[in-house]
């Protein structure tokens, strides 16, 4: 990060959200932003040092505005493991529509643009230890299959709830929102739990 106005700061994020969310998957420049936020490149430079900068910041503000305290508590404190689990599935239900935008253009641009790639590398991080998190508690009340160790039940959770899977299921497939969570909790449980 860098120096600069505050409220030029928050345009320059909205607009470079604004651009991801109108056209999934498109490649988005720092021009476009500048436009955008209605800021000269100058100015856009003088907030983020490069499309890495930008990415990974526009990233850490969706994940911060989505993923609310109050959402987040109900999976961290959650009685059991296992509604814990079923509590991390609904706010993926919920997260995924909302952060779609960024998520498919990241996913796209992330395989030829470094800055894409490290945001995207951040963002996966984070919710892979988010799963492991939960899959931990679960192993912790003796309620994970035998079959399974903690990194690997959690790569599975991490997998099956990723943007991808959610797009194939609701989008080309056409599950409502509930039906997706219902079944992807189904199967997680039964995958993962041992009773």
């Amino acid at each position: 990060m860098s120096s600069g106005d505050p409220e030029t700061r928050a345009r320059i994020l909205a607009a470079a959200r604004a651009l991801m969310d109108e056209a999934p998957g498109a490649p988005v420049s720092m021009g476009a932003v500048a436009q955008r936020a209605g800021v000269s490149r100058q100015a856009l430079y003088l907030h983020f040092a490069d499309r890495a900068a930008l990415f990974v910041e526009v990233s850490r503000l969706v994940d911060s505005t989505e993923r609310t305290a109050d959402r987040q508590r109900r999976v961290d404190q959650a009685p059991s493991g296992r509604e814990a689990l079923r509590q991390a599935v609904a706010l993926q239900g919920v997260l995924k529509p909302r952060v779609n935008g960024l998520a498919v253009t990241m996913d796209v641009m992330r395989r030829a643009d470094p800055a894409a790639n490290a945001a995207w590398q951040e963002r996966e991080h984070a919710r892979l230890s988010r799963c492991e998190d939960v899959i931990r508690r679960v192993d912790t009340e003796g309620k994970l299959g035998p079959a399974w160790d903690v990194p690997t039940a959690a790569g599975l959770m991490w997998a099956v709830t990723s943007q991808r899977v959610w797009d194939d299921l609701v989008c080309d497939q056409g599950w409502s929102q509930a039906r997706y969570v219902a079944r992807l909790t189904t199967l997680l449980e039964r995958a993962l739990l041992n009773e």
